[in-house]
């Protein structure tokens, strides 16, 4: 009999040794390869003109059309294909100063107020090896404290972001307006009317928001 329990047992065991899975040499011996990740600060040297950038993106991306009706922010008084990226606050920013870094290191061209911005900075910048006008818009226009024709570094402070609904925004909301436009023309249109003058910009969101 008990040989019998013995036998059962042994047969029991050999089953399951030859249910179990195999794993293959083949499959043991692969590894995944490590890749290198990009440096947060994106190509060309590059920087977020604000901390956490990607998430603030959320409302007026690049080449969005804008009309009245479908506008995310209301009530809308402009129309047309979105030339640049906004960034908008955090809530518990409505009420403090929020400072705007420079992208990139260039000479600032131009720092005056300007219809539907209020305070307007623009730094020529080289992206690619090819000259770009970096605008931005809805600062503070006495906080921009670099003179026209001073050089400014990436990462330096451009200015601190417009009260919201006040004349430093021009009546609009606190939040950053960046556009990239190509060559050294300073070109201040927020919107255009067509996707063949929106090929003049380019999606600064690109080079500044990282994942």
């Amino acid at each position: 009999m008990k040989k019998t329990y013995i036998i059962l047992i042994l047969i029991i065991i050999a089953v399951l040794i030859f249910l179990l899975p195999k794993s293959s040499p083949k499959e043991e011996n692969l590894v995944v390869p490590q890749i290198n990740q990009p440096e947060i600060t994106s190509p060309n040297n590059f920087q977020p003109p604000l901390n956490k950038a990607a998430e603030r993106a959320t409302k007026k991306t690049f080449g969005i059309f804008i009309t009245p009706q479908n506008s995310p922010i209301q009530p809308e008084r402009f129309q047309g294909y979105h030339t640049g990226v906004d960034f908008e606050i955090f809530p518990e920013e409505i009420n403090t100063e929020v400072s705007v870094q420079a992208v990139c290191s260039g000479e600032l061209k131009l720092k005056e107020y300007v219809n539907g911005y209020g305070g307007v900075a623009v730094q020529a910048c080289e992206l690619d090896k090819e000259p770009i006008a970096v605008i931005y818009g809805h600062l503070k226009l006495s906080s921009i404290t670099a003179n026209e024709g001073e050089n400014i570094s990436t990462g330096d402070i451009i200015g601190i972001l417009g009260a919201n609904q006040s004349t430093e925004t021009n009546g609009e909301r606190k939040h950053l307006h960046l556009g990239f436009h190509k060559g050294t023309t300073i070109n201040l249109l927020g919107y255009v009317n067509s996707q063949s003058e929106l090929s003049n910009w380019i999606d600064p969101c690109l080079y500044v928001c990282p994942n």
